[in-house]
């Protein structure tokens, strides 16, 4: 199949992408299809036939099985070292909140994180006495595992970073940060929020220990879906945060006094019931994007997208790209000399084109995903120049 019919049968199968020139992945994927029916399905299910029954309870727990497996597939790892969670920030606070933290132990982090990674680490920093040292490392362009190497130290228990920055949409050196952070001990946390289904990722030889990662981002899965991954020696290190009926050993529990006996498997951080029919389209969308498009098609089309949005905005006047050229993949930050990032985001909108804004730096987030098109790009330019043209002739005016 040439590329110009396989994009048009995927630009087919996700109708919201033919109503926007959709550039916003990076918040939420466009949904295909099949997902959204796949949904239905089972929550029709539910609906027509309950969810008591022992066929239930096997269905539910097949869809997790195969879910986990695909995440398994993607970042390339055992299906038994992953638990399904609801986003990238339960991931990341199960690793965070996992060690036995004591005054003086230090957290070693970046200043590019989001909220979702920084409240953890803010949290036990402020329960536990834990000390947060920040690396600056401004867009990500420059030496970032020397600005890392000069904080991570001998007091250091924990290194939580991204992946793929969701500001700058810078890639960070994960693997070489790991082997820095595993000589004193330390164990690497990574965000995989726009990592995961954006850029190839193989947890094993990036030496990540847990690796969180959402659904409904660059994976086109439904809202409240995601997974993390556990290395063997997070799995040996980490303790259950939050404890639930999944998360036990059958008769784990002796109610009476007892005993208390997780799961083996990376299963003993779920907790208990999902949304069935989320988990059904969350495996839908992953199945979807390795068997009928293929991920090495998929990093390679974001990456290709990503580089001409940057190439094109970078031409126009006054605006200025953001993003590490020799670090980019397909989430492209700018600025724009005479306007204003939210008062642009809203006058594209008008436009039909969906970007966002971002408060650190100040600027605006184009995310190119793999059902983009060249066109979308052309689309994103024109609209950006008219807004300009009509702010600055309303200025004239005043």
């Amino acid at each position: 199949m040439q590329e110009s019919d396989k994009v048009a049968a995927i630009r087919a199968a996700m109708p919201a992408v033919r109503e926007y020139v959709y550039l916003n992945t990076g918040t939420f994927g466009p949904l295909p299809t099949l997902v959204q029916e796949a949904m239905q399905r089972e929550a029709e299910r539910e609906f027509l036939h309950g969810r008591i029954t022992s066929e239930s309870y096997e269905r539910a727990t097949d869809l997790k099985r195969r879910a986990r497996e695909e995440v398994a597939r993607l970042l390339g790892c055992r299906p038994d070292q992953i638990a399904l969670t609801r986003h990238t920030t339960d991931g990341i606070n199960l690793a965070v909140m996992g060690l036995d933290w004591q005054p003086g132990d230090e957290i070693v982090t970046t200043d590019m994180e989001h909220p979702g990674a920084q409240g953890p680490v803010f949290n036990v920093a402020r329960r536990y006495g834990v000390v947060v040292r920040t690396a600056r490392l401004g867009t990500g362009a420059g030496d970032v595992v020397g600005a890392l190497a000069r904080l991570i130290g001998r007091r250091t228990r924990m290194v939580v970073l991204s992946h793929l920055t969701w500001n700058t949409g810078a890639i960070l050196p994960i693997a070489e940060i790991a082997t820095l952070a595993h000589q004193h001990g330390a164990l690497v946390v990574v965000d995989g929020a726009q990592s995961a289904g954006s850029i190839p990722t193989d947890v094993g030889a990036l030496g990540a220990d847990v690796y969180a990662i959402p659904g409904q981002k660059w994976l086109c899965g439904p809202e409240g879906t995601g997974a993390v991954y556990f290395s063997d020696e997070a799995l040996d290190r980490l303790q259950l945060t939050i404890v639930g009926y999944a998360s036990l050993a059958p008769n784990g529990l002796e109610p009476i006094g007892g005993y208390f006996l997780p799961k083996p498997t990376a299963e003993r951080f779920e907790v208990g019931g999902v949304n069935v029919p989320a988990i059904a389209g969350q495996f839908a969308a992953l199945r979807w994007l390795r068997e009928d498009i293929g991920y090495s098609w998929i990093f390679q089309r974001v990456a290709a997208l990503g580089r001409r949005a940057a190439d094109r905005l970078a031409s126009l006047d006054g605006v200025d790209v953001l993003t590490p050229p020799d670090r980019m993949a397909g989430l492209v930050s700018f600025t724009v000399r005479d306007g204003d990032p939210q008062a642009l985001v809203a006058a594209l909108a008008q436009r039909n084109v969906i970007v966002r804004w971002i408060t650190h730096p100040y600027s605006l987030r184009v995310s190119t995903g793999f059902y983009n098109t060249e066109d979308d790009i052309e689309r994103l330019v024109d609209a950006l120049e008219d807004a300009r043209r009509a702010t600055a002739a309303s200025r004239s005016m005043v």
